[in-house]
Order: structure tokens, then sequence, then C-alpha cells
């Protein structure tokens, strides 16, 4: 089933949701899938399959993701890996490679700087190692492969700028400028990237900030993007979301969603900073943590039918999985990741 999804192409899936959803607008929905992003070209999303209390499925996002994982649990798309078919390489191949091609080609730009390639990471060595194994293939050059973490981890990290060119140390301790890169750096990533640098980055950390790693503006992003869509008959759907929460709001907002709600912190990634609250037990180990943050964010809890948040009377089920033999439903979601191409945003082996 996935493997046929991905084999259908954008316009293939614009017609098929657009027959099983016929109040969305076909011209609305192909202008966003063809539309190449400025600068979040590689991003993924969780999403839960849930039902409502009144039975309509749906499907909704949890959150948005920057430099997504997961490439390294994907199954191949074909039974063939003759071309080189797998998601590190297609994505080495169609966003990394035309990213680098579209940068050399604009006009009224400075040129990239000389130098290598090179994947940074702070997390999954195995999919780093992938996709620095991947642009090897595709560029038919070496790629250095740089781990960046805190300064409170690693006060003499691998990775400088100099002359806002990115320049990274080999195993002999020499420096080498970098002309283009791979970020696969998420904890707090502006901590030790530039904003913008001669060196060409997939992600620019922009999109970090716009909500990759931004909670709090990715939930106003959704918000402002919807406002757009009220007449295509499309809509992000998310839990019900309250953002700038101080910590001592933090327990009015959960009981007016019935003493159950998940707590996040506005930055953070991969589970971390994320507080289940389903009872005043877990309520008072959250307030007595030590937060680095005044902010947080308040989010309907979608669980199962006895522990779910309610919102505004209604309340988000997990679908589930089919019950085993001993009638055990577990929750489940769904990692979808994408890239841009030149066509425009396409599913990336996920």
């Amino acid at each position: 089933m996935v493997a046929s999804f991905l084999a259908l192409g954008n316009e293939r899936i614009i017609n098929r949701y657009c027959h099983l959803n016929p109040s969305v607008s076909a011209v609305a929905l192909t202008k966003l899938l063809s539309t190449p992003p400025r600068y979040f070209r590689w991003s993924g999303a969780d999403l839960f399959n849930v039902t409502t209390t009144k039975g309509k499925r749906a499907m909704i996002i949890v959150e948005t993701n920057s430099c997504p994982s997961g490439q390294k649990s994907m199954p191949m798309a074909s039974a063939s890996n003759d071309d080189n078919d797998d998601g590190y390489h297609v994505l080495m191949r169609t966003s990394f490679k035309t990213m680098i091609e579209e940068r050399e080609a604009a006009k009224g730009l400075p040129p990239l700087p000389q130098g290598g390639l090179a994947v940074i990471y702070d997390k999954n060595p195995m999919e780093a190692r992938g996709y620095a194994a991947a642009m090897a293939d595709v560029f038919k050059e070496p790629v250095y492969l740089a781990e960046l973490y805190t300064r409170d981890k690693d006060p003499d990290p691998p990775v400088q700028w100099r002359d806002d060119v990115m320049h990274v140390r080999d195993a002999a301790g020499e420096w080498h400028p970098i002309r283009a890169s791979f970020r696969y750096v998420t904890q707090r990533p502006w901590d030790r990237i530039p904003l913008s640098s001669r060196t060409l980055m997939l992600n620019s950390i922009i999109s970090c900030l716009a909500g990759g790693r931004n909670k709090m503006a990715a939930d106003k992003a959704y918000e402002m993007l919807n406002n757009e869509l009220c007449d295509t008959g499309l809509e992000v759907r998310t839990p019900l979301t309250i953002r700038d929460v101080s910590k001592s709001e933090v327990p009015i907002w959960i009981k007016s969603m019935g003493g159950t709600a998940c707590v996040k912190v506005p930055y953070s990634n991969a589970g971390q900073g994320v507080y289940t609250i389903t009872g005043p037990e877990e309520l008072a180990n959250f307030m007595a943590t030590d937060g680095r943050y005044d902010k947080y964010i308040v989010q309907s809890l979608v669980g199962g039918p006895t522990w779910s948040s309610v919102q505004r009377g209604s309340a988000y089920y997990h679908a589930g999985t089919m019950p085993n033999k001993k009638k055990q439903t577990f929750v489940s979601d769904l990692r979808c990741m994408v890239s841009a191409t030149k066509e425009g945003e396409n599913p990336l082996q996920k």
C-alpha cells in the first residue's frame, strides 16, 4: 500500500484526495503541492489517525519536524536497488543537488564559496552516515561527516564559521571550507549555527525558528494558513493548543480540559520536554520541575475514550490498531516525510 502511494505522483494523489473530499478545491491543492518552499525544503510531520465522540475519522497533526528522522526505518519502495532509489539518495538527488544548482544559477547572488561538502549532525549517527554516503554517491566526491553538539557537551566542536563560511575539521586536525552542507542538527541549532551564511545549508536555520523546532511559531503558522485556506475546503487539523502559558496558569488550563492534557516546552523534539498529565500526581511532578522557559504550550491529550482531553464539548481519540487476541488496542502515529523538488513537494520514501 505504501509503495503504491509513493508511486502515484502528485497529480494522482490530488485527484484521489479530491474524489474522497468533494468540497476541496483541486486548484488550491495543486498550487500548494506544486510550489517549492523557499526555506523549508525537507520536512516531516507526526500525524495521528483519530476519531471524534461522534465517530468522525480524521488525521491530525501533532507537530512539524525540520531535519526529520526515521529514514533508516523505511523499507525500499521497490525490490530493486539498482538506481540507488532509496530515500537517502532520492533526497540528495532531487532536493539537495537541485538546491545547489538553483543557487549557482541564481542571478544577483554571490557565488558559493570554494570548498567541499559535509553532513553535520547531533543525533542518529546511522542516518547521518547514510545521508553522507548517498551524498558522496550523487556528487562523486568525498563528504565530511562531523558531529556538532552544544558547547556544554563539546567545548571544541569540529565545525566553525570563518568569514561566514563553514569549516570542518578532519581526523588529522586540518580545517576544510564547505560550500554546501546537509544539516542533521536539531537540538537548539540556532545556538551554534548562524541564521545565514555563505555556505548553503539544507535546512536553513530559519526553518527551525519558523516552526520546525518552535512549537509556538508552528501553531501560529497553522492558524494563519487555515485563515488563508478557509474558502478551499482544506484545513490543518490539530489538537486544541493554548500558547504562551505561564507555569502558574498550567493547572487552570488542564482543569478546563477535564484534568487531562499534554504540556510541552516551546523548543524541543524527539519526545523531550513533553509532559503527559492524566492525574493530580503527574501535574504535581510537572509543577515541581525546574524549567528553563517562562512560557509553555498546553495541548489537549489524544488518548483513549477514558483518558482523552475534552475540548469544547468534544474530544479526539486514537483510532488505534486492530484489537489483538487479548482485546488490546494500541495507539499509533504516522511519520510523513516530504522534500522539495523542481516540481514542488513530494513524499519521500516515508
